[in-house]
């Protein structure tokens, strides 16, 4: 019987941001950048050009690290040519990252990704797997550049809260069960499922998540894990690497995480 492939995008994002008032109102900035939504809330004056900043630096990132632009700097780089300074920070962060999950992250992925049909053509570097986080944190630096440090500021369900108390909810991946509630203070968190980007198979939800192990993507019922880390790159990358090895077999190293299922 020939197996039939439906792709699947959930109409909602991972993580929905809410606002907790401390008794002013906070201001919400949003847009869009790497393939999904931005949100920024925050208390306080509001800089001249902070939005513009924001973009400018979302940009900037995904410039160098998209694989899906020919031209950006992950692209040439992976067709051979030399990693330029910024692109190589991320990937000696990466790799320093895979030291850390074992062989569960792996961001030599780029052709895996493809086969399983969730990525552009090619062979070499994919830095999917944090480059968001990453972002986010770049983000988060600028803010405070800027002189804004109570914030929450989200990227395409990866989170980082400022100072000040902040709630965000993590969307459950079995539909009518309730969400994930969280209250955050200069804290990172990041989910990985197979609720956003995903496959139905006869074998079962087929995510866009590659085991590195077998070059296969990673199949169960429907499912996320979220990371709670210090820096929101980190809790992407451990968030990709816990997501493989399952609910049942995280090593005793990996951070604080919440499955949900």
């Amino acid at each position: 019987m020939k197996r039939g492939l439906v792709l699947g995008i959930v109409a909602t994002a991972l993580v929905v941001v809410i606002l907790r008032s401390r008794g002013t109102d906070a201001n919400v900035l949003t847009g869009r950048a790497m393939g999904t939504s931005w949100k920024l809330a925050y208390r306080g004056p509001t800089p001249e050009g902070l939005a513009a900043e924001v973009s400018r630096e979302l940009e900037h990132w995904e410039q160098v690290l998209s694989t899906w632009r020919p031209d950006s700097d992950l692209s040439r780089h992976n067709r051979g040519e030399p990693a330029s300074l910024a692109l190589r920070s991320v990937i000696e962060l990466a790799e320093n990252l895979q030291s850390q999950t074992g062989p569960s992250f792996d961001i030599h992925q780029l052709h895996a990704v493809h086969q399983a049909g969730f990525g552009p053509e090619g062979k070499g570097i994919d830095l999917s797997a944090m480059a968001k986080g990453f972002a986010v944190d770049e983000v988060g630096s600028r803010l405070r550049a800027f002189g804004v440090s109570d914030f929450i500021f989200e990227l395409g369900g990866e989170v980082l809260a400022g100072d000040g108390e902040w709630s965000c909810v993590v969307t459950h991946p079995v539909e009518g069960k309730p969400p994930l509630e969280l209250t955050l203070t200069n804290q990172a968190i990041a989910t990985s499922g197979n609720y956003y980007q995903f496959r139905k198979s006869e074998d079962g939800t087929t995510s866009h998540i590659i085991d590195p192990r077998t070059g296969s993507p990673v199949i169960r019922p429907p499912s996320s894990v979220t990371v709670f880390a210090n820096d929101c790159a980190s809790a992407d990358a451990w968030a990709t690497a816990l997501f493989v090895l399952g609910e049942k077999n995280a090593p005793e190293n990996a951070p604080k995480h919440v499955w949900l299922r």
